[in-house]
């Protein structure tokens, strides 16, 4: 008995030991996060189940959304979102947004730059945007992809009137979450991602369009891409013809070694499908990026598959539109039903066969003779039975 008390007595020094040792040692996150020290300030950064570390902002309300606090810009890179939020020249150019059953607001971290990242929906009237989620990559090949089904639900969208979509303090203009529904389902989906001289642009709705709509004359300016992100803080973007953008190469862009103490642990189930992230250097996307940098070349080089419209015009092929009639199909109930209906026409020939044929239309004339006749030939029979009855008797 007293062997068995020291042997565990001394198992649990050992453990003890081994713990404090464990506690003091400074381990690194496996493969680094990019934007570490650059969002710590402003949020936490959090590992969630799978081993994904995400960075979740710190100070917001119940209410807060990405894509909120900020105004429209065109440039020649597209529609960039210039944002008031100290964090928001990393988090509205690089990576995605996620909302969480648990964790609320998500990001994703990334390493491709891009003036903005959002899906749009659009009519005659209004224009609205939501955060593409990080099921959504880009390549050069085929513009945006999403790796599953899947759809920004109608309160996170922002619809505002055209004369309002460049206005500075938008925010003040945005329909009520109340009603948001009622904009999105009278609303066409649209994603418009290219790429032109080693740049992502995020054409979105056509310039041309949300001019004539809103009846404003909306400049094109320059985005000056700079590295220093003092840089960013101290420029008036409204009255000049240039905006800054932080942006780092891709190339140049490196995960930064974290002590793991300074990143939370979460057990907690997230509602984010792990499996099926499409950005970062997850699902193969080293074979993608080497897609993408033999495209590249093919355009700049010699145009291959591109015809000249395309290449002025720094557009690429892809199938995004496809995917986007798709996607708006599935959004409208009633055309879903019509489909239905359709498919079953044009699927099950047996039944379109039985509803060719058609009973010939009898009149009223006509069928009051058959009963007549029927009738008669009830009488009949019965006179025959009662004959045939006495006849016995």
């Amino acid at each position: 008995m007293k062997r068995m008390i020291i042997f565990l007595l001394t198992i649990t020094a050992i453990l003890l030991v081994d713990n404090k040792i464990s506690a003091n040692t400074n381990t690194n996150i496996d493969g680094g996060i990019y934007f570490y020290s650059s969002l710590s300030p402003f949020g936490t950064w959090i590992q969630i189940s799978g081993g994904v570390n995400v960075w979740r902002p710190a100070n917001i309300n119940s209410a807060w959304q990405p894509y909120r606090d900020g105004y429209w810009v065109w440039t020649n890179d597209g529609w960039y979102w210039e944002s008031y939020e100290p964090f928001g020249y990393i988090t509205y150019h690089y990576g995605r947004w996620y909302y969480d059953d648990y964790y609320g607001w998500i990001w994703i971290p990334d390493n491709q730059w891009a003036p903005a990242w959002v899906e749009w929906r659009y009519d005659d009237d209004y224009i609205g945007w939501a955060p593409l989620p990080p099921y959504a990559s880009f390549s050069i090949s085929f513009g945006i992809n999403f790796s599953v089904n899947y759809y920004s639900p109608y309160h996170h969208w922002h619809f505002v009137r055209y004369r309002h979509f460049c206005d500075p303090y938008a925010y003040k203009y945005y329909i009520p979450t109340r009603d948001v529904y009622r904009f999105y389902n009278r609303t066409k989906y649209r994603t418009n991602y290219g790429y032109s001289n080693g740049r992502v642009i995020n054409r979105g709705i056509d310039i041309d369009f949300v001019r004539k709509r809103s009846g404003q004359n909306i400049r094109e300016r320059i985005v000056e891409r700079v590295n220093d992100p003092r840089l960013i803080r101290n420029q008036d973007g409204r009255n000049t013809n240039r905006i800054r953008s932080y942006y780092v190469d891709r190339d140049n862009l490196t995960r930064e070694n974290v002590d793991e103490r300074k990143i939370e642990r979460s057990d907690r189930r997230t509602s984010l499908d792990i499996s099926r992230i499409g950005i970062g250097d997850r699902n193969n996307n080293s074979i993608e990026r080497r897609r993408d940098t033999q495209n590249e070349s093919r355009i700049n080089n010699r145009g291959y598959e591109f015809n000249k419209r395309e290449i002025n015009n720094g557009n690429v092929r892809s199938n995004s539109r496809d995917r986007e009639i798709r996607k708006e199909k599935n959004n409208n109930s009633e055309v879903n039903r019509d489909r239905s209906i359709q498919r079953n026409r044009n699927e099950n020939p047996v039944i379109k066969q039985e509803r060719k044929i058609q009973k010939p239309e009898i009149n009223r004339n006509q069928r009051q003779v058959e009963r007549n006749k029927s009738n008669q030939q009830n009488n009949r029979s019965n006179n025959s039975n009662n004959n045939r009855s006495r006849r016995d008797r």
